[in-house]
């Protein structure tokens, strides 16, 4: 057996070489960039950072101090300057009457000057965050009210912060695409908890910032730790063309759901010649299919809406500003910025179905797609958040689902069972350490951690082997270009040598947002919490009437349906309830004696709602990863 040490002295050396491979292929000391970057700053980030409830930080662009030195070893140089862009924050002047807080959060916040306020584009993650961004800008450029709000689409990086900027019980006109209501809190909904517990992944939250932990998001640093908050829309906008006078200003509207989001917009300012594309496209290749997990999205349909924006708004418009990342300036750049956008989207969609078409698999798919010839100088496209690889596996799943037409992959055997059995036929757990070994010399990483992976869920799997794909999965994290996925590895890295570690601003539940669900949703997604085996010959059926809507719950045959506007003749228990009385109850936040003082009303026989109750289980977010 190999001493650990030696093995990564000979990785470190080799990523060192790897690494500086990437810095002699692009140009990265091409400063055009840096130049849009610092263009306009009239403003800094508040010293010191931004504190949340819990006295801790929300946010601190400090901690990213580091990367004003040189690229250390343990980052990809191409990630290293991304990182470096993105960390250059404060208040931007982007023209006339139009101004960008930019580093006070994952994405930015767009200041547009009104007749009688300010309207406020995408209010951030955290209403400390955006409220801090608010006070900078009311002490640069002169206090006033804040008179309208947009939100560009339904991720909460755009819309969480708006308590911090608005009053709740009587906010402004508040503007979203048509169908934002139907996303915006259900989208996370049935998958939530495994979701968040993948962000956690992406997002590196529990790394630490520096040059072996997070450096960089693609699109951002990361995500505010503070209260995500919520205020409904008022205004919707369904119809690209659309035109709307707020507080004087005019927008002309365009409409990109099922892009990035699947309720989006992007918007023209005519009278400042400003295009907004939202988070349609940023300074970085975007994710086709995030790997926090969503459903997949439409590389075709992307590119196409990029095009029909480009066509109605691109000779109306001198600077161009998305939700993330810094502004194009110039009409010439921002035309060729717009072609150069979608058709990196447009290129990965159809190299994928040729590659598909020829008969390859979406493995086979992703190692032979190459880049672009143009992608080597055009670092806007490039896979700082996305990557070229996992989107084209992402463009197959689209179209032809995730099985690949082989037999063996019809039911394939778990990973405990893989691993064990792979163990045993490579000749045991020291005969795969040994290959494992081997392929580290060789600096074959993806064949070292698919042996010590299958060896880590094997029965087998031991303290050495959890080590030895620790260092492996490290060393891939420091070379990877995409700041996610370097997080991803190194979040990998991290739970094999500590094992799970919670971090309570992490896990940050949006009260707000969880609200405004139906009923309809509620249910559905506390069905999929029934336990099947607790459910076996359970018959059981509840009436219930919440907030004034009637709907009848049966559990039968194992499942657990809830038919709305409907009522059984013979429930075993009539329920009267608020939503968050029975989420309290559901939670076991409320006991029934708390819920009847509060207003609940049971008819019938109590215990069956308690049984109701008892079928569900409850998750954990906080569940491993890499080990069984």
């Amino acid at each position: 057996m190999h001493d650990l040490s030696a093995l990564e002295e000979r990785l470190l050396a080799s990523t060192e070489a790897a690494n500086s491979s990437v810095a002699t292929r692009l140009p990265l000391n091409d400063l055009a960039d840096f130049d849009a970057a610092q263009r306009g700053k009239i403003a800094d980030l508040p010293f010191g950072g931004v504190m949340n409830a819990h006295r801790s930080k929300a946010w601190d662009m400090a901690q990213y101090d580091f990367l004003r030195e040189e690229c250390p070893v343990t980052v990809n140089p191409s990630l290293w300057r991304m990182a470096q862009l993105n960390a250059i924050g404060g208040l931007f002047e982007v023209t006339r009457g139009v101004w960008q807080a930019r580093g006070f959060d994952y994405a930015n916040m767009t200041i547009i000057q009104g007749d009688t306020g300010w309207i406020l584009v995408d209010p951030l993650m955290t209403a400390e965050t955006s409220a801090s961004a608010l006070q900078v800008v009311n002490d640069t450029l002169g206090a006033r009210d804040v008179s309208a709000v947009i939100i560009t689409h339904t991720h909460p990086d755009h819309f969480g912060g708006l308590r911090g900027v608005v009053d709740a019980a009587a906010p402004p006109p508040i503007y979203a695409p048509e169908g934002f209501m139907d996303y915006a809190a259900s989208e996370g909904v049935l998958g939530g908890n495994h979701t968040s517990r993948r962000a956690i992944y992406q997002f590196g939250l529990t790394l630490g910032e520096g040059a072996e932990g997070t450096v960089d998001g693609g699109i951002g640093k990361t995500v505010g730790k503070g209260s995500r908050t919520f205020v409904p829309p008022t205004e919707f906008v369904g119809e690209t063309g659309a035109e709307r006078i707020i507080d004087g200003v005019r927008f002309v509207f365009a409409m990109a759901s099922g892009t990035e989001a699947p309720a989006e917009f992007t918007f023209l300012l005519p009278d400042h010649r400003v295009m907004c594309m939202a988070e349609v496209c940023t300074q970085t290749q975007h994710n086709i299919l995030t790997p926090r997990g969503a459903q997949v999205r439409d590389a075709l349909l992307w590119a196409r809406c990029i095009d029909e924006a480009a066509t109605l708004f691109a000779d109306q418009a001198d600077v161009l500003i998305n939700c993330h990342n810094w502004p194009v300036w110039g009409q010439d750049n921002l035309r060729a910025y717009l072609a150069e956008q979608r058709d990196i989207y447009k290129y990965i969609h159809d190299q994928t179905l040729r590659l598909a078409n020829l008969g390859h698999t979406p493995n086979e798919i992703a190692e032979k797609i190459a880049e672009p010839d143009w992608l080597s100088t055009k670092f806007h496209a490039r896979g700082y958040y996305g990557t070229l690889k996992f989107n084209a596996r992402a463009v197959y799943q689209y179209y032809y689902g995730f099985f690949d037409g082989n037999p063996v992959n019809i039911d394939p055997l778990a990973p405990t069972a893989l691993g064990t059995r792979l163990t045993e036929a490579l000749g045991g757990p020291d005969r795969v350490m040994e290959l494992a070994q081997k392929a580290i010399e060789d600096d074959d990483l993806q064949w070292a951690a698919t042996l010590l992976s299958g060896l880590a869920f094997a029965k087998e799997g031991g303290a050495r082997a959890k080590r030895l794909l620790a260092l492996v999965y490290r060393h891939q994290g420091f070379r990877d270009e995409s700041g996610i996925m370097r997080n991803i590895y190194l979040m990998g890295a991290k739970e094999l040598e500590e094992g799970v570690t919670p971090v309570p601003a992490a896990g940050g539940r949006n009260a707000d947002l969880a609200a405004t669900l139906s009923a309809k949703d509620w249910f559905d997604a506390y069905a999929l919490r029934l336990n099947a085996d607790k459910a076996r010959d359970v018959n059981l059926v509840l009436n219930f009437n919440v907030d004034g809507q009637d709907l009848c719950v049966t559990v039968l045959r194992q499942v657990e349906f809830a038919r709305m506007n409907v009522l059984h003749p013979n429930p075993d228990a009539e329920i009267t309830v608020s939503l968050p009385l029975l989420e309290g109850l559901a939670n076991g936040d409320l006991s029934f004696e708390d819920a009847q003082s509060k207003g609940a009303l049971i008819k019938g026989n109590s215990e069956a709602l308690k049984h109701w109750l008892a079928l569900h289980d409850t998750f954990d977010l906080w569940f491993d990863i890499v080990t069984p």
